[in-house]
C-alpha cells in the first residue's frame, strides 16, 4: 500500500512538472527574414533589423496583412539568411520567408503562399566574351553562388558544379577580378548586391527557372497554427490581391 502511495505521489508530481513546462512553452510566432529585393529589406538601409516597423517590400507587407488577420501573438525581424532559415528549421513556431519552395525543401516545412516569385538567373562581367546556351556550356566554366541559397541549390540539383561564399557580395567581385566566370542569383537582388559590393558591371547570360517564394514554417508547428495562417493568407490575397 505504501508503494502504491508512493507511486501516486510519484506521477502527480511527474504530471504537475509537465503541465508547467507546457504552460512556459512560448507560442509567439517568430517570422525571420533577409534583405531580398523589392520582396523584404531594411527600411533603414541595414544588415539586422529587430522591429517590425523598419522593415519593408511587398513580401513583408502581406505578412503583415495576413498576421494581422490571424491575431495571433508574432515578432518580424530581419537576420542574414543563414541565421533566419537556421532558425525557422529549427524551432517550432518559427518561419522564414521570402524562401524559395525547392524539391530539396519540400518535407522540411509547412507552406504558406506563395507570396511572390523570382527567376534564377546566369550572370557574367559585361566586357567578357562568354556564352552559354545551355547547362552543358558550364561544365568547362568556374561558377559562383551563394551557399544554401535556393539558386545555388537549383544549379547544384541539376549537377552543376558551384563554388559556394558565406557572402554573396564576394561574387560580383569574383567575377570582375575573373575569379568565377558566371554568378548565379535571383534578379530580384543580383542587381543590387553587385551594386552595393562596387562592381555594377554585370549582365544576365541565361535564365535557369522561376522560382515562387513563400512564408516556410517550422513542421513542429502545431497544425492548427499552419491553418489560421493559411486562412488568413487566403483570405488578405482574395482581399488586396497578389503581385507575384
Amino acid at each position: 500500500m505504501k508503494e502504491l502511495r508512493n507511486f501516486l505521489l510519484l506521477l502527480v508530481m511527474l504530471l504537475t512538472s509537465v503541465n508547467s513546462v507546457a504552460e512556459d512553452v512560448d507560442t509567439t510566432i517568430r517570422l525571420y527574414t533577409e534583405n531580398f529585393g523589392r520582396f523584404n529589406y531594411s527600411l533603414q538601409g541595414r544588415e539586422f533589423e529587430h522591429r517590425e516597423e523598419n522593415i519593408g517590400g511587398s513580401s513583408a507587407e502581406l505578412i503583415k496583412k495576413m498576421m494581422a488577420e490571424t491575431q495571433l501573438p508574432y515578432r518580424t525581424k530581419l537576420r542574414a539568411w543563414s541565421v533566419s532559415y537556421e532558425r525557422a528549421l529549427l524551432k517550432p513556431y518559427n518561419g522564414v520567408f521570402s524562401t524559395s519552395r525547392t524539391e530539396s525543401r519540400e518535407e522540411l516545412f509547412y507552406w504558406i503562399g506563395p507570396i511572390g516569385s523570382s527567376n534564377t538567373k546566369l550572370y557574367k562581367k559585361k566586357d567578357r566574351n562568354i556564352r552559354v546556351n545551355s547547362l552543358d556550356d558550364l561544365k568547362d566554366l568556374r561558377v559562383g553562388g551563394y551557399k544554401g541559397d535556393a539558386s545555388t541549390i537549383a544549379l547544384i540539383e541539376k549537377g552543376i558544379d558551384v563554388i559556394e561564399e558565406a557572402t554573396d557580395a564576394i561574387n560580383p567581385k569574383k567575377l570582375d577580378q575573373e575569379l568565377i566566370d558566371i554568378w548565379v542569383a535571383s534578379d530580384a537582388s543580383a542587381a543590387v548586391i553587385a551594386e552595393q559590393a562596387g562592381y555594377p558591371d554585370i549582365e544576365p547570360v541565361m535564365t535557369i527557372t522561376t522560382m515562387h517564394l513563400y512564408l516556410a514554417m517550422n513542421k513542429s508547428t502545431p497544425i492548427e497554427v499552419i491553418n489560421i495562417l493559411q486562412a488568413a493568407y487566403d483570405k488578405v490575397v482574395a482581399e488586396y490581391g497578389l503581385e507575384l
